[in-house]
């Protein structure tokens, strides 16, 4: 299972071009630049209709500005032309968000 792991910032749409309305978890994450500086990136993570409508924005709404962990997959696509890819990350399964157990090292007893 793969595991998107960041700050919860909700759930949004955006309506493309031809009038189709995606749904993305928005969830933000720390990530290295070219420079090696660490900067927070926003990554969408595409909800299907399904998981919309078994109500998986109230599932996110208390983990707003909590770090969450989301359980995605990755689908890459290409351009009819051929001109153009990539990948989108979705939500799998239900997509609801998988508890984060720290877990702090054990001293010995020395």
């Amino acid at each position: 299972m793969l595991l998107q792991v960041g700050l919860c910032k909700g759930v949004t749409s955006n309506e493309k071009a031809n009038g189709i309305i995606e749904h993305f978890l928005v969830v933000t994450a720390s990530q290295k630049d070219q420079f090696g500086q660490e900067v927070e990136v926003s990554v969408g993570i595409k909800v299907s209709k399904r998981q919309l409508d078994s109500g998986i924005e109230n599932a996110y709404k208390p983990h707003i500005g909590k770090q969450v962990a989301v359980p995605v997959f990755a689908k890459a696509w290409k351009s009819k032309a051929g001109t153009s890819f990539g990948m989108d990350l979705w939500a799998s399964g239900d997509g609801l968000p998988v508890p984060i157990q720290r877990v702090q090292p054990v001293r010995s007893a020395s």
